[in-house]
């Protein structure tokens, strides 16, 4: 799966990171944040945490160099960022090396929310299995495990903590709520700079500040590290400097991820239908089309009425490769096992991740970025994002413009598909983005039922070119 983001917005904004960093590593930290285009703020003095933390974008914590006072400085800001909605990322460094750590690790497990943690697997391993090492890299400790073990122990530490889970070392594993990706390419040269690990957080506060989902500020950030250190492969050398000169000079970045878990393949180009469920006939022909997932949206059903509806529409679709999505209704979704789709004003994304499970397709409704990172940090598969045009569904839609989109799909990794008053016709309003796929109710469904096979295909086509 190829991803990418933008760091022009973030350069232009320069947003402020508060780094209660590792002393060792710290200005190596601060260069890292600064070529990113955030502010780095290197305070662990308790007497200011509090106050840095509240105007800053994204905060950083690092267990290494600990002491009394940069403990409670950590408490007071991690408070500070929870109850204020700042994002954090956590690099419990060296966590197992002595009981001071080990203990403080677990305490703020305990007691604050993280959006990320990243570590080399020891580290990881200790906060999930309670497996005790010393020092503070892996060297080569995990060379003869297998990307499975990685994968496995990421998901164990993201449903202990709901945080997004990077471990680094032989594999670059990501592991959030509902899928799990893999980062090719880097080698051992990484493991020879004291405080590769460091900035990687670094980077990753950076992306959060920018701001970007928890899963794609992690992804981004192991994408830049494993490019950097495969470009330097040749030269048999590589040293901080390299990494912070390389970041300052992109204005956006991409690269491949391999996706070892998802609910569903992030194919592009889908044609994604709803409406009320009615007419059997004109699911069919749009089956027939190649609509590839197809929403019951009815608001006005009972339970009982809607699981007559999901039966005889499943009969139908037996012989097509279409999801069923059952809009607003968890109860119904979980009852005929379906993917269900959530509005803002619905049941939790994060409730829905939890009663359905990790491989079952959560979509959700996002007007905007900050809605948008919110439902993927949640546990979304994908995103339903709009509307753009006047909509017969819908009378009191919001509009929403193309640099929203924009910024939205920029923002996410899951799939963003724009929906509201979107047809045909309309439909090359969006020729400068390569989209995931489109949602249409009337423009499919309010058509002759002899008419809507050939416009199914031919959405199809458009989206293609």
């Amino acid at each position: 799966m190829q991803i990418k983001t933008s760091l022009i917005n973030l350069r232009k904004q320069s947003p402020l990171v508060h780094a209660i960093t590792n002393s060792v590593t710290s200005s190596r930290v601060a260069d890292i944040i600064l070529s990113t285009g955030a502010r780095p703020m290197m305070s662990d003095f308790s007497m200011e945490a509090q106050e840095i933390t509240k105007n800053s974008q994204a905060l950083l914590i690092n267990l290494g160099m600990l002491n009394e006072d940069k403990m409670k400085a950590i408490r007071l800001s991690l408070k500070t960022a929870n109850e204020n909605s700042i994002p954090v990322v956590l690099d419990p460094v060296g966590v197992a090396s002595s009981k001071v750590r080990r203990d403080f690790a677990n305490e703020l497990l305990k007691n604050y929310k993280f959006s990320v943690i990243r570590g080399n697997y020891n580290e990881i391993n200790y906060l999930v299995n309670k497996v005790e090492f010393t020092g503070v890299d892996s060297q080569n400790e995990d060379e003869n495990l297998k990307e499975k073990t990685f994968k496995d122990l990421a998901i164990k530490l993201n449903e202990k903590t709901k945080a997004v889970i990077l471990i680094s070392g032989k594999y670059e594993i990501i592991a959030d709520s509902s899928k799990v990706f893999s980062i090719p390419g880097g080698n051992n040269l990484l493991r020879k700079i004291t405080g590769a690990g460091d900035m990687e957080t670094g980077i990753i506060a950076s992306l959060l500040a920018k701001p970007l989902s928890s899963f794609k500020a992690a992804t981004m950030a192991g994408i830049f590290l494993r490019q950097i250190a495969s470009q330097c492969e040749k030269n048999k050398s590589i040293n901080p400097q390299d990494i912070i000169i390389a970041m300052g000079k992109l204005d956006e970045f991409e690269g491949n991820a391999t996706i070892l878990e998802s609910p569903y393949e992030l194919k592009e180009g889908l044609v994604y239908g709803l409406d009320p469920g009615n007419n059997l006939l004109k699911i069919k022909n749009a089956l027939k089309g190649g609509m590839d997932i197809y929403q019951i949206r009815d608001k006005e059903a009972d339970d009982e009425t809607l699981g007559k509806k999901v039966l005889k529409i499943r009969e139908i679709m037996k012989d097509f490769p279409c999801l069923l999505v059952m809009n607003d209704n968890l109860k119904v979704a979980k009852k005929y096992d379906l993917a269900v789709h959530l509005g803002q004003e619905d049941e939790l994304i994060s409730t829905a991740r939890k009663e359905l499970g990790r491989n079952k397709i959560i979509g959700a409704t996002a007007k905007n970025l900050k809605e948008a990172i919110i439902a993927e940090n949640m546990g979304a598969s994908y995103i339903g994002s709009g509307a753009f045009f006047k909509t017969q569904t819908k009378d009191d839609a919001q509009i929403i413009s193309l640099e929203d989109l924009k910024d939205i799909i920029d923002g996410v990794t899951i799939p963003v598909y724009p929906i509201g008053g979107i047809n045909l016709k309309n439909l090359s309003y969006f020729k400068e983005i390569k989209l995931s796929g489109v949602c249409m109710s009337s423009a499919i469904f309010s058509e002759d039922q002899n008419k809507i096979e050939n416009i199914v295909k031919n959405i199809r086509k458009k989206l293609k070119k």
